[in-house]
């Protein structure tokens, strides 16, 4: 398996700091491993639209590897932290990746784009590299996430069996695609490429060299196709020069610290509690995450953050990748003492959503009991009068659908309920292969003239379902 590359976080999503050679080099380690996995060539643009999706925000935060597509998060990452080596555009990674696969005897997929441009793309690619090996090209009927046929697509992937995917959906489509499908597929690595076929395959002409390293190519595609793309980078740029405003307000605004743990034997007895290390480089990152799993030895893990007055980017990478690695042992990383500056930061960069904070030191242990039972697998119970109630997961995501699924379409008494609650209550976030699953449940219940409520639905879960358009149709019954 190849390291994880040094993490930097810049308006709430995490970048990886390589060149476009250790991008290359992380993605050939990566297809060897044969571990399935995927990379995000993120800009602005995506992260202005993970901001209102918080699906795209939790997809990008646990990316295997999230590349910066764009100059101002260049620009950004050197007011925040550390700055990052490279703009690794997504364009140009492609044929770069291309070549790794040639060079290798990695074969290519192309899936994506109009029809026809997946062949041409690959046509394109064996001229320039010969010997380059495509396990094949596909280019689905236009349709929305949840309607795609998502079983014809994967039996092609099956039969084909590549080496490298390269996804040309659109943002954040693609992503979600690759997001619903990379943990049960054997494709080793997948990337969305975006336009990226298009400039190959010549129906998309990509600026001048020169309007390149002016850093202007956002205007040679605006004026390239105004009425889709003006507004676009119009909001870019107002949202960039509202995040430099708001950055440098919460940056040199006032600050109320809060007062550390201090001696807590409860406290301590339930979780391992560890004042905050101030970071300065990767490798101090790599070395505090290490030994805090060492200690945590399958407890929950409490960061004091008192006396911290800020913290950079690569420390916000540092949080989140000991959050995600936590998670993944099912245990919760919990921050207190944490000031009102980086309080604001946080919120404002919405990662208050996946980070846990708690600045009451007598709710800490609430807190930790309260994460300690919450339901991971859910629960399905009838009442007297024949009504089904399902309590759903803490989160229901494509880690978790399968069995989840399974338990329901098990439970025979389910199927002839009159009545179907789908209780949320402790449902954090879901993502759009648990909206596939509610969708079927409420096609499923009209068709054979029973009811399915879906109830108590938290906020976050509710912008989910905005941005999916679906909220009319779920909580029209609520």
């Amino acid at each position: 398996m190849p390291s994880t590359p040094p993490t930097v976080v810049i308006l709430g999503i995490p970048f990886h700091n390589v060149s476009f050679d250790e991008a290359v080099e992380w993605a050939r380690q990566r297809i060897l491993s044969r571990r399935p996995g995927y990379i995000a060539t993120a800009n602005m643009d995506f992260v202005m639209q993970s901001w209102r999706d918080p699906e795209l925000q939790r997809i990008l935060l646990e990316a295997d590897l999230v590349v910066a597509d764009g100059i101002p998060i260049v620009w950004l990452s050197r007011l925040l932290g550390p700055r990052l080596k490279a703009r690794v555009t997504g364009s140009d990674l492609v044929p770069l990746l291309a070549q790794m696969a040639r060079d290798q005897h990695f074969s290519l997929y192309h899936l994506g784009g109009a029809a026809g441009v997946p062949e041409k793309a690959a046509e394109v690619l064996v001229r320039k590299f010969p010997g380059l090996r495509i396990a094949g090209c596909y280019s689905p009927p236009w349709a929305n996430l949840l309607d795609m046929d998502h079983a014809t697509i994967l039996r092609k992937l099956r039969e084909a069996s590549p080496d490298l995917l390269f996804v040309a959906f659109g943002a954040p489509k693609q992503e979600k695609w690759v997001n619903l499908h990379v943990r049960r597929w054997n494709v080793p690595l997948a990337i969305g490429v975006g336009g990226s076929l298009d400039f190959l395959a010549g129906t998309q002409r990509r600026a001048p060299r020169l309007v390149q390293r002016l850093a202007l190519e956002w205007l040679w595609r605006m004026c390239s196709d105004p009425p889709r793309l003006v507004n676009r980078y119009l909001r870019n740029i107002a949202f960039f020069l509202h995040a430099l405003v708001d950055l440098t307000h919460i940056r040199l605004g006032p600050d109320r610290a809060q007062p550390a743990v201090g001696d807590n034997p409860a406290l301590r007895r339930m979780a391992l509690v560890e004042p905050f290390v101030r970071l300065t480089d990767p490798a101090q990152v790599e070395s505090f995450c290490t030994a805090i799993l060492d200690k945590a030895a399958g407890r929950p893990v409490v960061l004091d953050l008192a006396g911290v007055r800020w913290i950079s980017s690569l420390e916000q990478g540092a949080l989140l990748r000991l959050t995600t690695r936590l998670r993944r042992r099912h245990l919760p990383l919990l921050l207190t003492g944490v000031g009102t500056r980086i309080l604001l930061l946080l919120n404002w960069c919405h990662l208050a959503e996946y980070l846990e904070i708690e600045c009451s030191h007598e709710k800490l242990g609430e807190r930790i009991t309260a994460w300690n039972s919450r339901s991971r697998q859910g629960t399905i119970v009838q009442d007297k009068d024949g009504r089904i109630f399902v309590q759903l997961p803490d989160e229901l995501t494509a880690a978790n659908l399968d069995a989840f699924r399974r338990r329901i379409d098990e439970c025979s008494s389910f199927a002839q309920a009159r009545e179907r609650i789908l209780d949320a209550a402790d449902t954090r976030f879901v993502d759009s292969s648990a909206i596939g699953l509610f969708m079927r449940l409420k096609k499923e219940a009209d068709a054979s003239n029973a009811a399915l409520y879906l109830t108590n639905v938290q906020p976050a879960v509710r912008r989910i379902f905005h941005v999916a358009k679906i909220d009319s149709v779920l909580l029209d019954q609520e």
